[in-house]
């Protein structure tokens, strides 16, 4: 028996108090030590994730006089008590037994922002979250968490208990009900919270195609019979030959999203891209390169032939040859979500479609006969031939555009199809002009070069049906609450296209005779192939 103050106790129940003492102060330790700044960079990582994903919204600066929101709500009156006394409240409920609280409730509470700083809020897991916005009492408005906002920085990660994770979740994935938004105040203010925009560099990779033997020469000058001839061992090309505008290329690509409603459940979306342009081109002077020869294959003669552009002793000229690339396009799509969750959401697209591919090849010559032979001395021949596709694609679009998030980490991906026409449009036309010194000295003009001559040379335009495929990848890292570096890949196909290489005669077969008597070479027929644009993005994304 141990005797007090206030009466006769057993040794039993003073063991019964000083353990109940320490367990009280043991908790109320314990409280302190989560309500620690210290401690809640310990549990996030770092101070930034605990800003970006808190489940809780950001105080905002209170009134001084309690009102009513927009809609009709009570207001929450001006918090009285101190952050000090707030924390104080905590330690003391914390350390009640039998209130049903779980610890993973004390933790938040203890971290809480709005419990530190003595703002008046609820601690339902996600209420309202994204079903509604939350509203706050500022000096001048009524400020909001936008639903979407909240979406992404929640991480269930956070809640040691689980029924409150399966909570969170299930309040993620619910309809937004839009009867209880506040719309923001101005057309600036409504786009700005329904706004996202991307802008990427990108590298692209596009196909190339094969380009034949257009200019060639040899090294040293032998026989101007045979110097140059397509198909022997010591010819050297200067242009042509390989594979041309297959080389990668820096371009941009952008897009911007504008959604109808808070809930960010139907929108529009603004793509576009542009590859630049890519190009390959030769130029040779009298000086510069001895032998310069144009090969192309005689129907007269049944045989490989050449013209002599600079040739030592017989010829002197300069040639300038380039073939050209151009690439963009974009599309307009209405999104549709249909389906989302708190780790991410899919939308449905459709819309229309556009793309544009342009090709062009010219070689222009200019050549001074230095001998009698075949032409009178002193004679200039200038040749020109100009090729040029286009490639227009107009159609519906259809696809799906999802994204999955973990704490700054983001993954997304689009797939669409476009279902429309491919107009090909191809234009082939050559000229030549003959000048023969003498007094005065005689011209003589025509439509013919020596691959785009009379017989193949016009302007064609054939459509047709093709779907054109489309995929995209994009691993993303916050970087702020509003803005995220972007890396992805992405893929286009367009069927069925006129590429300038392809439209040459196959043989570079020409008929030079005047008049023109035999085969009637060079000839036009539409050659069609698949083009395949690879890409490397990578850049910001900003999202209200």
């Amino acid at each position: 028996m141990i005797k007090t103050k206030n009466g006769i106790y057993s040794r039993e129940t003073v063991r019964r108090l000083v353990q109940q003492g320490l367990r009280v102060s043991a908790i109320t330790l314990a409280s302190f030590a989560f309500a620690s700044p210290a401690f809640a960079q310990l549990r996030t990582g770092r101070d930034s994730d605990r800003e970006f994903y808190s489940t809780q919204p950001t105080p905002m600066p209170t009134s001084s006089a309690p009102r009513g929101n927009a809609k009709g709500f009570p207001s929450s009156p001006r918090p009285t008590k101190t952050a000090k006394a707030v924390k104080e409240d905590i330690v003391q409920a914390s350390a009640l037994e039998g209130t049903g609280e779980s610890q993973s409730s004390r933790v938040e509470h203890a971290g809480c922002k709005n419990c530190q700083a003595g703002i008046a809020h609820s601690h339902a897991p996600m209420s309202t979250s994204s079903s509604r916005h939350i509203e706050m009492e500022s000096d001048d408005s009524s400020a909001m968490v936008e639903p979407d906002n909240a979406f992404y920085e929640s991480d269930p990660i956070y809640e040691s208990d689980a029924s409150s994770a399966r909570s969170i979740r299930q309040t993620c994935a619910s309809d937004c009900d839009s009867n209880g938004f506040i719309q923001p105040h101005g057309l600036i203010s409504w786009l700005l919270r329904r706004s996202q925009l991307r802008f990427e560099a990108v590298t692209f990779c596009p196909e190339g195609r094969n380009l034949p033997q257009l200019v060639t020469t040899r090294r040293p000058a032998n026989d101007p019979a045979t110097d140059g001839l397509i198909g022997r061992p010591d010819t050297i090309n200067l242009f042509g030959g390989g594979e041309s505008l297959g080389k990668t290329s820096q371009g941009v690509r952008g897009e911007y999203g504008l959604f109808f409603d808070a809930c960010r459940s139907n929108g529009i979306m603004l793509r576009f891209f542009d590859a630049g342009s890519d190009s390959e081109s030769y130029s040779s002077t009298p000086t510069s390169e001895p032998v310069v020869m144009r090969p192309f294959f005689s129907t007269n003669n049944n045989a490989q032939s050449t013209i002599a552009v600079n040739y030592p002793g017989s010829t002197s000229g300069s040639l300038d040859a380039k073939i050209s690339t151009e690439l963009y396009g974009g599309d307009i799509l209405y999104r549709k979500l249909i389906l989302q969750d708190c780790a991410g959401r899919v939308e449905f697209l459709a819309g229309y479609q556009t793309a544009r591919l342009a090709d062009q090849l010219m070689i222009s010559s200019t050549t001074t006969a230095l001998t009698n032979t075949p032409a009178p001395a002193g004679t200039v021949s200038q040749l020109t031939d100009h090729f040029a596709t286009t490639n227009r694609f107009n159609g519906m679009a259809l696809g799906l555009n999802g994204i999955m998030r973990e704490r700054a980490w983001s993954l997304s991906g689009m797939f669409k199809l476009g279902m429309g026409n491919m107009e090909r449009s191809v234009s082939i036309d050559g000229a030549s002009t003959i000048t023969v010194p003498g007094n005065p000295p005689s011209t003589n003009a025509t439509a013919n070069g020596l691959l785009a001559r009379g017989t193949n040379d016009g302007n064609y335009v054939m459509n047709t049906f093709v779907v054109t495929p489309e995929v995209n990848v994009t691993l993303g890292y916050r970087l702020t609450r509003r803005l995220e570096a972007t890396v992805g890949y992405s893929y286009l196909g367009l069927p069925k296209v006129a590429r300038v290489a392809d439209q040459l005669d196959p043989q570079l077969a020409a008929n030079l005779s005047n008049p023109l008597t035999g085969p009637i070479r060079p000839g036009f027929t539409l050659t069609e192939s698949n083009f395949s644009l690879h890409s490397l993005n990578y850049g910001l994304q900003w999202q209200y």
